[in-house]
């Protein structure tokens, strides 16, 4: 009796005839490795409980407010979505795959596969980088950071911060205030010709470079030392000349930089009401401000400032209805009623990307960043176990009789991809 108790403890302290890694309180290497099996599941269980309040965030928010999801869905960039889909499908086949060569006693396979994961979780983090820096500098960016310095139709805009590459707009945000101080103006009060698309304003439009004192009491002295005109004026593409340079038809000569434009962003900009017009009912008096486009990506600083001096609109002879047609003469031979054109579904989509974001589209920012931030967390942590697992593999710890770590870490994986494989569409795809 004696001597098969001290052959049973000989068993356990040096791995049941196995791996030195079969633990002694397990009957066998198929036992531990259930063991671990069990405990994995339950920790993807939660994992997937854990992205699941993410997911109904998303679902809320997209039945409530889909014209967000249509907008700022444009602002991502779909061959991003998609090379990080493949490289991760392609290391789940590579996670699997070193499971397999574990199982095999193949060494050189494993450490391969491990390594060929590990690359592949390193690109997806560095294509996240990459749209990551783009939105920073755009600011596309989560909650009162939002301040987007172009829609997704590459229309520029006039923000709150003022300090968007290759653009300068003369609105001065007071951050504390929550509004604008200066630089916003009425369109009805400059607009030349109100039944043409857009606000044609004439303007004297200077770029002016000032110097910014600040006292013992915190008070700013704003000195202006030099005035620059700039006499073009932007041109502000249409939907059908956006189209016909897209198919190679005629094109525009290039444009002369520096120009300006009115640009109309009502998170910046509100619309002015007032008593009266609400209780009639009608609609809001659109503001704009002057926005300055460089042609370049450069940065410019506080001490850059643009003024504008507006004409004032001429007076009204006759009411005008802003929501007509202009009136054509009468031509012999020619029909007097023009057809007027129904847009389709893409030409909405087109005009709707070139527009200002709509309300709270701030909250679609939110969640990509809380989901596909949240994910590219557990990229990292599973670059940190790849990367221990290799190690391992180096030093020859993994055999037929002990490879848990490697499923349990292949498992983990799998879940990681299969949540990007939802993100994908859901974020870039579904609008």
């Amino acid at each position: 009796m004696s001597t098969a108790h001290d052959a049973h403890h000989d068993d356990h302290g040096h791995g049941h005839h196995g791996s030195r890694f079969i633990q002694h309180h397990y009957d066998d290497a198929q036992h531990q490795f259930d063991a671990g099996k069990l405990g994995i599941w339950i920790f993807l269980a939660q994992e997937v409980l854990f992205f699941s309040a993410l997911f109904v965030a998303y679902i809320l928010y997209r039945v409530h407010h889909g014209e967000l999801y249509s907008y700022a869905h444009k602002y991502l960039d779909v061959k991003y979505g998609a090379i990080n889909t493949a490289i991760l499908i392609f290391s789940s086949l590579t996670a699997a795959w070193a499971v397999r060569c574990a199982q095999r006693n193949e060494r050189a396979g494993l450490i391969l596969c491990l390594a060929t994961t590990i690359a592949c979780a390193f690109g997806f983090l560095g294509i996240k980088y990459i749209e990551y820096s783009h939105k920073y500098h755009e600011q596309l960016l989560f909650g009162r950071y939002f301040d987007p310095c172009v829609s997704p139709g590459g229309n520029e805009f006039i923000t709150k911060s003022n300090d968007c590459p290759g653009s300068k707009g003369s609105v001065h945000w007071d951050f504390g205030a929550g509004k604008a101080t200066e630089g916003c103006y009425e369109s009805s009060t400059i607009d030349q010709d109100p039944q043409t698309e857009g606000v044609q304003a004439d303007c004297q439009v200077f770029e002016t470079k000032v110097r910014i004192a600040r006292g013992a009491d915190g008070k700013e002295t704003v000195t202006e030392t030099s005035r620059k005109p700039i006499a073009e004026r932007c041109h502000e593409w249409s939907l059908e000349e956006a189209e016909a340079e897209a198919e190679g038809g005629k094109q525009e000569a290039p444009e002369k930089f520096p120009c300006w434009k009115p640009s109309y962003q009502p998170a910046v900009c509100p619309d002015l009401t007032d008593a009266t017009a609400r209780a009639k009912g009608t609609a809001a008096r659109p503001q704009v401000g002057i926005l300055v486009e460089y042609g370049d990506h450069e940065e410019r600083g506080e001490d850059i400032v643009i003024k504008a001096e507006c004409k004032p609109a001429p007076k009204v002879t006759k009411e005008l209805d802003i929501l007509g047609t202009p009136e054509h003469p009468m031509q012999l031979g020619k029909p007097t009623i023009v057809k007027s054109h129904e847009l389709t579904t893409h030409e909405r989509h087109e005009l709707e990307a070139m527009g200002p974001p709509p309300d709270h589209t701030n909250m679609f920012f939110t969640i990509y960043f809380a989901m596909t931030g949240l994910h590219g967390i557990h990229v990292f942590a599973g670059i940190l176990v790849f990367m221990w697992l290799l190690i391992r593999a180096l030093k020859g710890h993994f055999t037929p009789d002990y490879f848990g770590p490697i499923d349990y870490a292949a498992l983990y994986w799998h879940i990681v991809d299969l949540i990007w494989i939802f993100l994908f569409p859901l974020l870039y795809l579904i609008h």
